[in-house]
């Protein structure tokens, strides 16, 4: 055997098996990606590989991918896109189960679809799983309710939001309908139960939490509810911290690093065009303990996505990509009968600017708008 034969000898004996490193490295790999991109890279190496993503260990430790904006119907196919204002990238994937539906992302990697016949229902985007929710025409205070399917599905429900990764169990569905009625479902039930004593202004935002449900309204107040959704308090904006005197604003709630977080959205009208414009943020915390807000002049290393969605936090920690002290934002409360640019950009607290993302992407369906979604594979 000649000099040349040992080598080839010696580095085929010697050449690593990629294909079967352990599994809690390979999940420990897999967990750290924050791109589609990565995951698809990864799956196809080899099918142990792709195996991971799918392992039934791996549901309990979800992926970390960095959130996505679903972008607007396309009437002409079940494509629908998903853009990334951290890679300039859409990703375009076929969903025809959102076709002719209204959606609401989340941060649980799930959307919640509504059909024009009152259907409700829960959809991974990726995995295309769905789970079927009660009717909400089976809630008590619907059931003598006479609204066109179509309008019911564009005006009528205002905003859906989950609890928890249905995956995970004990999820909970919120609804919030009728301007300022809710109603609560977890999947498999048969009908949904009513919140008690609702406030009276309009009802803008509301998350799970702690067992309990935090909702704002367009007073800025904050009503909190039991799991079974009695009312507990309500903790008043005071007028001392209100230093603004906007033609609109929209009130939203996140849970930033534990803490309950209240996002005061402050727009103003273009003039005859009916059009919203957003020119600055006001945050405030709550202080549960004291029942109080208190003013917030930096989200610190955290940023929180607004809009159709339930509003979520990520800390640029665990996302680099992410900047951080921010607020992603997008229109939830379009015009389609305006041909304008949708109201969404990122706000920064440092300097209180506005940097615009995704100037395209127009749609004139009452129901379809951008939404925010931080995907999961399961």
């Amino acid at each position: 055997m000649d000099n040349r034969s040992k080598f080839c000898f010696y580095k085929r004996k010697t050449m690593a098996d990629w294909s079967n490193l352990p599994l809690d490295l390979l999940m420990l790999i897999a967990r750290r990606f924050n791109f589609l991109d990565d995951y698809v890279r990864f799956g196809v190496v080899c099918k142990s590989w792709r195996a991971v993503l799918f392992h039934k260990d791996s549901k309990n430790s979800p992926c970390s991918l960095l959130p996505l904006l679903m972008l607007t119907e396309n009437e002409s196919n079940d494509l629908r896109g998903f853009s990334s204002p951290f890679n300039k990238k859409v990703y375009q994937l076929y969903l025809p189960e959102v076709h002719g539906k209204r959606c609401w992302g989340s941060s649980h990697g799930w959307l919640i679809t509504l059909d024009a016949k009152y259907q409700l229902r829960l959809l991974n985007p990726l995995s295309r799983v769905q789970i079927l929710l009660p009717s909400l025409l089976k809630c008590l205070d619907l059931k003598n309710l006479v609204c066109r399917p179509e309008h019911f599905r564009d005006i009528y429900v205002h905003k859906v939001v989950l609890s928890s990764n249905p995956f995970l169990g004990n999820c909970v569905v919120l609804a919030i309908y009728s301007n300022n009625k809710m109603a609560f479902a977890k999947p498999g039930d048969e009908s949904w139960t009513p919140l008690q004593c609702c406030p009276s202004y309009a009802v803008n935002d509301a998350i799970c939490f702690g067992g309990k449900f935090y909702v704002t309204d367009s007073s800025e107040d904050v009503t909190i509810y039991d799991s079974n959704g009695n009312h507990l308090k309500t903790v008043a904006l005071t007028s001392s911290l209100v230093v603004y005197e906007p033609d609109e604003v929209a009130t939203y709630i996140a849970e930033v690093g534990g803490q309950i977080y209240v996002i005061v959205r402050i727009m103003y009208d273009l003039g005859d065009t009916s059009v919203l414009r957003t020119w600055n943020f006001k945050v405030y915390k709550l202080d549960k303990c004291n029942e109080k807000f208190e003013m917030v002049k930096t989200l610190g290393n955290w940023s929180i996505f607004i809009g159709n969605n339930h509003s979520f936090s990520i800390p640029s920690t665990e996302y680099p990509e992410c900047t951080s002290n921010c607020i992603y934002f997008t229109d939830d409360y379009y015009n389609p009968r305006v041909r304008c640019s949708y109201d969404m950009g990122i706000y920064s607290l440092d300097n209180h600017g506005i940097k615009p993302f995704l100037q395209k992407d127009l749609s004139y369906l009452k129901y379809s708008v951008p939404v925010w979604i931080k995907p999961l594979l399961w």
